[in-house]
């Protein structure tokens, strides 16, 4: 990967950390069974949500 391009991955993962702490059911779409997705380019967060303990787990990230 590009020097460029690791950069752009390093900003994309802190915004969608930092769109998922305030409101990750808003952040996001909701794919099924507790499964969300968020985009922020180049990558593609996926998320479940324990509304119980409140915590948010992303369970996989891929480049879009």
């Amino acid at each position: 990967m590009a020097s460029g391009s690791k950069s752009e991955v390093v900003k994309a993962s802190t915004q969608i950390q930092g769109a998922l702490k305030p409101d990750p059911v808003a952040a996001g779409d909701h794919l099924s069974e507790g499964l969300y997705f968020i985009d922020r380019e180049p990558l593609r967060g996926f998320y479940t949500i324990d509304v119980d303990e409140m915590l948010v787990e992303i369970v996989n990230v891929k480049q879009v």
